[in-house]
């Protein structure tokens, strides 16, 4: 008799699954799958490759390429955890959420600024001669820069950042002559003489000097370095400089820089200017990404402590009815 109790007792243990057991399993699993996720994502997005001078457009394009590739990592690996321990609809709705209105938002506009921000040209690429810049695909750049930063938990910044004063004198407000930034998008040179190109690297220099990478992001985003990024008239023509904040010249500074295509124009004789240029270019590409991937991170820290609280409130009874066995 005992013994067949105990061949009874065995069979149930094995063949009945206790439902408390089960579930403490699933979350267990998932909250193991949701922590391995955010701690590689730290390894997969770096921070943001040591720009400088030298730095090409290409290399800010690959950069964008691996931003794509991480997300899109990330989303599978959630996929992939839903589907062996999905059953929680409360979870599951939490997890889309963040995949379709954060991760697929910035898959989208990484994959569209690799495509634009691509070519051999530096990001301070500055006509060397009597030459005028040009826009290159300026407007696709910023499609992209925006639909990322529009989702990012970006509290800081602001586009009118800094003064409008040019660096000439520190005094006078900018204005569309010889002597500041917008110089540097006429479509013809840079100035009448070699000085002006570098009284307008100067002034470039000047306005990345005096404001954050986010004041360039909101500038961008915003639309507000539009005008001047995409600025087709000639240098002593330039209306979007007149009365531009240090964040706008920046912005617009940081645009042409990484666009494919894009250039500054230039003088005869004018070295000087080109290497400020350089030096301006890639620092406001390095202030701007540097405080996106921190952005980048934020958010997607965020989506792990929603998940995590999604995750704590979940109750034994809160499985899917059409998983419910």
């Amino acid at each position: 008799m005992v013994m067949v109790m105990m061949v009874v007792m065995g069979c149930n243990s094995g063949g009945v699954k206790d439902p408390e057991k089960v579930f403490l399993s699933d979350i267990a699993n998932l909250g193991k799958g949701f922590l391995d996720v955010f701690v590689n994502f730290g390894d997969m997005v770096s921070d943001v490759i040591g720009i400088k001078a030298d730095t090409k457009k290409s290399d800010i394009g690959k950069y964008f390429s691996d931003i794509e590739k991480s997300m899109q990592a990330i989303k599978v690996k959630l996929r992939e955890i839903l589907e062996k321990n999905g059953k929680y609809e409360k979870i599951k709705t939490v997890v889309d959420k963040f995949i379709t209105d954060k991760l697929d938002k910035i898959t989208e506009g990484a994959k569209e600024v690799s495509n634009i921000a691509e070519g051999a040209e530096l990001l301070g690429n500055m006509v060397t001669s009597d030459g005028g810049g040009a826009v290159g695909e300026v407007d696709k750049l910023i499609k992209g820069m925006k639909t990322i930063i529009d989702v990012l938990d970006l509290k800081e910044g602001n586009p009118d950042a800094g003064t409008d004063k040019k660096a000439k004198d520190g005094s006078t407000s900018r204005a569309h002559n010889s002597d500041d930034a917008g110089n540097l998008f006429g479509n013809d040179k840079a100035g009448a003489a070699a000085a002006n190109a570098k009284e307008a690297a100067t002034d470039a220099a000047k306005a990345v000097g005096a404001i954050t990478g986010a004041d360039i992001l909101k500038a961008i985003s915003s639309g507000k370095a539009t005008a001047l990024a995409n600025n087709n008239s000639a240098y002593n023509n330039v209306a979007a400089v007149t009365s531009a904040k240090d964040g706008v010249v920046a912005g617009a500074l940081a645009l042409r820089a990484m666009a494919k295509g894009g250039k500054f124009a230039g003088n005869d004789a004018a070295n000087d200017a080109v290497t400020i240029v350089k030096d301006a270019a890639s620092s406001a590409v390095n202030k701007a990404l540097s405080t996106l991937v921190i952005a980048i991170r934020s958010t997607v820290d965020s989506g792990l402590k929603t998940i995590n609280e999604a995750l704590a409130s979940v109750n034994q009874g809160d499985v899917s009815t059409e998983t419910n066995e």
